[in-house]
């Protein structure tokens, strides 16, 4: 396999972060996604998940077609985008995206998962995806335990995702199919996990809003008088003049 030679899947950012998905034609082989990180030291490669070239093959025109069609009209370049022998640059997007599908299909022990997680992916949105991506990337998840572990319940055998078609699937908008997704994924985690994802961030209090005091009158009447008791100043009446001229 020649690395010297890196495929672009789309718009990718040369100065910016990146994943590289590697890609071998030996059927015995690995194929791995990495993330590419900028730091002030220069580059950090960390290897996110892997998994065999002959599985890679069963997912791979699906896979490819997924991610195709949910790009942006700013993600694709004059091309359409290919995944290839070799290495293969993804946007962070994108990446994450592949990221989800990649650690539920290494946490399976038996091919006739395959087509089930892979609905279930393909029927998440890619804010769900993201999602999702966010929690098992976080840090102390690992292969086997936590979130990657949920990832693998939580896309096979959800009741969507137990109808595999192979044609490409309406995706639900975002919110309806995570929150099945999320229950699915949480009923999965070892308790330390689901308690420390149940844990509510406590709100603020906010002091209550001081109420606008009405404005009093200058000179306000006495208390217990009432208006209609108070006497007004009486006005004397002078008698007219007669004349007896």
């Amino acid at each position: 396999m020649n690395e010297s030679i890196a495929h672009d899947f789309g718009v990718v950012d040369d100065k910016g972060d990146r994943y590289e998905f590697h890609l071998e034609s030996d059927l015995g082989g690995q194929c791995r996604l990495e993330a590419i990180v900028q730091t002030e030291r220069g580059p950090r490669r960390n290897e996110l998940a892997s998994i065999f070239v002959s599985l890679w093959n069963d997912v791979s025109n699906r896979v490819i077609h997924e991610l195709v069609e949910g790009m942006g009209e700013n993600e694709r370049l004059k091309k359409t985008p290919n995944l290839k022998n070799g290495i293969n640059r993804l946007s962070p997007l994108i990446g994450r995206e592949l990221a989800v599908q990649l650690w539920a299909l290494m946490e399976m022990q038996e091919s006739g998962s395959i087509e089930a997680i892979l609905h279930g992916w393909r029927e998440l949105a890619r804010e769900e995806r993201w999602w999702l991506y966010a929690k098992a990337a976080a840090p102390g998840q690992r292969a086997g335990a936590g979130w990657r572990r949920a990832l693998f319940h939580a896309l096979s055998e959800t009741p969507e995702s137990r109808v595999t078609d192979p044609m490409p699937v309406k995706k639900k908008s975002p919110g309806s199919a995570s929150r099945s997704v999320r229950r699915a994924a949480t009923k999965k985690m070892p308790e330390e996990n689901q308690e420390r994802e149940n844990q509510q961030v406590p709100t603020p209090s906010i002091p209550p809003t001081t109420a606008r005091r009405r404005r009093q009158p200058t000179n306000p009447p006495k208390a217990g008088l009432n208006q209609s008791m108070v006497k007004k100043p009486a006005v004397k009446k002078v008698a007219p003049e007669v004349s007896y001229n």
